[in-house]
Formats: C-alpha cells, sequence, structure tokens
C-alpha cells in the first residue's frame, strides 16, 4: 500500500518493481551508455548582461532545505527547487542529539526548533514525546551492537554466548522528518529565501558570470518562468542525480547496500533498545539456487546484519531493516528477494521482542490474528563509488550530501551524511562566493580527497561475499566480533566515532593492532580474501591518514593563520583555497 515515502522508499508495490527493474538494468548492462549531459559550459555572460538571480539555487528540497536555510540567514539569496512537495516523509529518521544540535549550530534550526523527547534517557529507558508536533519523537538510551552465529537469548539474558556492545549516544533520537523539513523551511522563508515546488531543473548552462537552469515541472513541462539563473547551483538531488551521473559517465557501482524493512506494531515483550548493527546467523545461504555459481560449493553469498529502532508513535511499535551489502555482478538478488527473507527470518531475530514470534507464529500467521500490524514496509538500493567524494562536473557547481558521494560506503548515505558537513558546507559557500572562488577546482577543494573515507572500502569489502567466494562462513561474523570487542574494551574514544562514520587513525591502528594479537590466524584469512590490489590501495590510505593527522597537529593552525593574513591584504581567492587546505 501507499504507506511512506521520502527517500529510499516509495511504499508500494510497484515502487517495489520499479526499484528492482533500475538494479537489474545496473546488474545487468556491462557497457552501460554514458548518461546525457545535464550540465553544459557555455562561453559568454549570461543572456543580456545579467547579473543572476540568486546567489545559490539549490536542486532538491527534502535535504537541501537545511543547506538553503543555513545559507540564507547568513545573507545570501537563495531559492530551493523542489520537483515535488516539499515535505519530509513519514517514516522517523534516526540519529544522535549531538548532530540534530549540527543544524542549529549551522543555522538550518534555531534551538528552540529541537523539542520533544530530548531529556537525556538510562539504558534501558525509552523517551516519547506527547506532542505529535516535536521534532524529536522518541530517545532511548540503549543501542547496541553484536556478532552471533545464531539468536542465543534475550537482550540481558547473560548467555556467555550473546555479544552485546552497548553504544552509548549513536542513532539513539528519532525525528521526525516533516518536522525537520517544515521548520527549516519556515526559518529559510521567514529569512527571505524562495521555494518553487512542483518545478525542477531540466538542464545547467554554465556562463562566465552565472548558470542559467531551465525549468520543467514534474511532469516534464516547461513552467511559466522556464529559466532561473544564480551565481552557485548546489546539487542536493541524491545519489540519483542527473548532475551526480553525468559526473560518473560509465562507472558502475563499486559496491551495493540493499535495504529492506518494516515499520510494524506488536512489540510487546520488550521495544527499549535499538540494533545499530546485529548480526544472527553466519553468511546466508538460504536463497542459492540450483544451477548459480555458488550452488555447486554450497557456499554462502552474502551476509545479512539487522537494525532496528523504537518508534515514538507507540510503545510497542518499531523499525527494523534487514540489509546486506554486496557488488554489482548479474547474479545478485533483486531487493524483492531480499524482502521475502525479510519475513521469513524476522519472527528468529524478533522472537525475544514480540510475543507473536516467541510463540513461534510467521509474520503473515501473526497479522492475520492481529498480533502484529504492519504500518509501512521499506525497500532502498544504494550505489557506492569508490571514486568519492566526486569533483564537480563544471564551475559554479556543487554538490551536498549523497549527490557528492561523500557519505561513508558503510552507512550508505542519508540524513546523517548532511549533518555532519552542513557547517563546514555552509562556511565554504558563504567564502567561495564572497572570493569569487567558483572555478571547477575552487570547488573541488569543498569536497576534497578524504582518506578515512577512502579506507573504509576495505571494510565494506570484508563485510560482503563475491560470488562464488570460498571463504568460511563464521568469516564475517568472526572478524567483526573480534574488531567490535577491541573497540568496546578500548573505550567509547574508540568506540563511538567509529560507528558515526569518523574514522580515526591513531584509534584505528590501536584496533588493527589487537586485533591481530588476539586473533593471529584470522589475519592471513583476510588478507588471502581481500587480495593485494584492495590491500595496497587500503595501506596507500592509512599512510595518508596518518601524514593528514600529522600534517593537522604540525601545520593546521599555520595555515589558517596565513590564511588569515591573506585575507587581510585581499587576496581572497587564495585565503579560501588554504582553509580548506587546512580542513
Amino acid at each position: 500500500q501507499d504507506a511512506s515515502s521520502g527517500a529510499g522508499s516509495a511504499g508500494t508495490y510497484a515502487g517495489l518493481k520499479a526499484i528492482d527493474t533500475a538494479w537489474e538494468r545496473v546488474r545487468t548492462t556491462r557497457e552501460p551508455q554514458a548518461p546525457p549531459a545535464f550540465v553544459h559550459e557555455v562561453r559568454g555572460p549570461l543572456a543580456g548582461g545579467a547579473s543572476p538571480d540568486f546567489d545559490v539555487v539549490v536542486c532538491g528540497g527534502t535535504l537541501g532545505i537545511f543547506v538553503a536555510a543555513a545559507l540564507q540567514r547568513r545573507g545570501l539569496r537563495v531559492c530551493v527547487l523542489e520537483r515535488g512537495k516539499l515535505a519530509g516523509r513519514v517514516q522517523e529518521w534516526n540519529i544522535s542529539l549531538k548532530e540534530i544540535y549540527e543544524l542549529v549550530e549551522a543555522g538550518a534550526l534555531d534551538a528552540e526548533d529541537v523539542d520533544g523527547a530530548i531529556s537525556t534517557p538510562a539504558r534501558g529507558e525509552v523517551f516519547r514525546a506527547e506532542d505529535p508536533e516535536a521534532l524529536v519523537a522518541v530517545h532511548f538510551g540503549s543501542v547496541r551492537a553484536g556478532f552471533n552465529a545464531q539468536e542465543f537469548g534475550p537482550s540481558g539474558s547473560g548467555d556467555p554466548r550473546l555479544q552485546e556492545v552497548w553504544l552509548d549516544g549513536c542513532l539513539n533520537a528519532g525525528v521526525r522528518p516533516a518536522k525537520a523539513v517544515a521548520r527549516a523551511r519556515a526559518r529559510f522563508e521567514a529569512a527571505g529565501g524562495v521555494v518553487r515546488e512542483g518545478v525542477g531543473a531540466a538542464g545547467v548552462d554554465i556562463h562566465d558570470n552565472g548558470a542559467c537552469l531551465r525549468l520543467a515541472s514534474a511532469a516534464g513541462e516547461t513552467v511559466s518562468q522556464d529559466t532561473i539563473t544564480a551565481r552557485l547551483v548546489i546539487d542536493a538531488m541524491g545519489n540519483q542525480s542527473p548532475i551526480s551521473r553525468q559526473a560518473r559517465g560509465t562507472a558502475r557501482p563499486f559496491g551495493i547496500c540493499i535495504v529492506v524493512g518494516t515499520t510494524a506494531s506488536g512489540f510487546d515483550l520488550d521495544n527499549s533498545l535499538g540494533d545499530l548493527i546485529y548480526t544472527n546467523s553466519d553468511l546466508w545461504t538460504g536463497d542459492v539456487t540450483a544451477g548459480h555459481p555458488d550452488g555447486g560449493l554450497g557456499s554462502p553469498r552474502k551476509q545479512y546484519y539487522w537494525e532496528a529502532f523504537p518508534t515514538g508513535s507507540g510503545e510497542t511499535e518499531r523499525t527494523t531493516y534487514l540489509f546486506t551489502y554486496m557488488d554489482a555482478e548479474a547474479e545478485r538478488p533483486t531487493v524483492e528477494q531480499q524482502l521475502e527473507d525479510y519475513w521469513d527470518l524476522l519472527p528468529t531475530y524478533q522472537r525475544h521482542n514480540c510475543s507473536a514470534f516467541a510463540k513461534g507464529l510467521s509474520v503473515e500467521e501473526a497479522v492475520a490474528a492481529g498480533d502484529l500490524k504492519l504500518e509501512r514496509v521499506l525497500y532502498g538500493c544504494f550505489p557506492t563509488y569508490k571514486d568519492s567524494p566526486l569533483p564537480p562536473v563544471a564551475a559554479r557547481v556543487l554538490a551536498v550530501g549523497d549527490a557528492s558521494g561523500i557519505q561513508s560506503p558503510l552507512s550508505f548515505g542519508g540524513f546523517g551524511a548532511l549533518t555532519r558537513h552542513l557547517h563546514r558546507i555552509s562556511d565554504s559557500v558563504v567564502e567561495a562566493l564572497a572570493a569569487d572562488a567558483l572555478s571547477r577546482e575552487d570547488l573541488a577543494a569543498v569536497n576534497a580527497y578524504l582518506p578515512n573515507q577512502a579506507a573504509t572500502w576495505m571494510f565494506q569489502r570484508a563485510m560482503m561475499v563475491p560470488i562464488g567466494d570460498r571463504r568460511p562462513g563464521n568469516f564475517v561474523n568472526r572478524l567483526l566480533r573480534t574488531n567490535f570487542q577491541i573497540m568496546s574494551d578500548l573505550g567509547p574514544e574508540v568506540l563511538k566515532p567509529f560507528n558515526q562514520d569518523v574514522i580515526q587513525p591513531r584509534q584505528l591502528a590501536r584496533v588493527l593492532v589487537e586485533a591481530v594479537r588476539r586473533d593471529p590466524l584470522n589475519t592471513p584469512q583476510l588478507v588471502y580474501h581481500i587480495g593485494p590490489p584492495m590491500l595496497a590501495d587500503w595501506l596507500g590510505h592509512m599512510v595518508s591518514m596518518f601524514a593528514f593527522d600529522a600534517a593537522h597537529h604540525v601545520l593546521g593552525g599555520t595555515v589558517k593563520e596565513q590564511a588569515a593574513k591573506l585575507e587581510e591584504a585581499g587576496d581572497h581567492k587564495e585565503a579560501f583555497r588554504l582553509r580548506r587546505l587546512a580542513e
């Protein structure tokens, strides 16, 4: 049913079939054709030598409205184009309170906009907002990670085989996207910003003094004002942005994360904790068909991971996801096949949370008996690319969020990928416009090479299984179980940043050295299955991480001081470049 909307979920069976059609095209197209050019570079000034209508036009409003609000409230003239209706989805965004307040620090929201369940819950406590209009719908004190060969027992049971690593302050607040978007829009429009709903960009022409965007309605029809101009175009249209597709050309995804799940009520036994990443089986073999490359081996194809959170809509309502990492080979399963696995596997995973599952009922039986009520069905297929972040496709064009490729290949982007960078991005845009540093090279420095992000590619590779691979069934669980236990033992200063996509070189090195010491026999297996090319590539990024870390501590202050001197001397462009280097 048409039960939800927003990024990652159409909420309908037709939407599921559509996403599978797109996924099949990615898997089976061996020689993809370059997409049509969306951005064109044109010599000369804007028509008639006119000045641009706006400083910034943001394409894509659901997440772009936060960027737009932060920029408009810093004195820029900003317009948001949203092809559909500018509204957040029903499904809650899970994030930490710290990341919510980063929106306040960046100026997208005010402090009074953050209301609802903002008290600090103890482990096992769940606070829900009484006001359905509040921003923070739910805040819970317990989030765990665990890597187990089977479902051993309920949380806190004391079963020595059950791994539970507690991640305090990670994704433990559920934000209502509709409220977040509405409040950011209100701040944006109160500051003079312009929103155009039902209108999107059909193409962009880059001139010497600005960008001209050709406009079209959601149905592709020309609108009354068929062009709009700006000094800078910000692409916030997500990983399927036509600008991003142009920049990537014929590149195939390096990795894919398929996610399926539900929001449902009926979790009446224990709905007090969330799972950030959790396994209750080794590598999955349940859908290997006869004749498949893995079929002859009887070997697995993928490791399934669970994620689940209490929601703010009711004491027994819970959102649950099943996800996996894979490559884009033709033999990979469809999203619908993974959803079928989800229905089969959910009762085992949630039998300690739901009395219907504890009694042995299937999902279908629990729904028919009225013990479980499905509110929404969720699904998504998220491509990730090794060559990220994306360089700008032209001057005067800057991508943000998932469109930029700046998201971690482990967390597959979304709201957090925007909030973590919003303050930095907004500072950079304000400076770039002030200094007229809008060339392709200048804007490339805003989303520059990040060695800590690049290094996470090996982690994703270790968490997926290539077709026909003969690694042991417990390979992934053994690797992650060891490393998460080490991070837990080393303390929250190591554990928490890693699980918020902040990879710190010295802390990571401590974990890797300890992993070799604790499980020396798994290291040769890891090296073998990852392969020399990937390992050499990863080592290069590790070296770069340490080099960047050393440069930050030794030279960071000096570089910033020099940037300030250049600013005072009137060399604004060079000051801009030095600040980006320091970042």
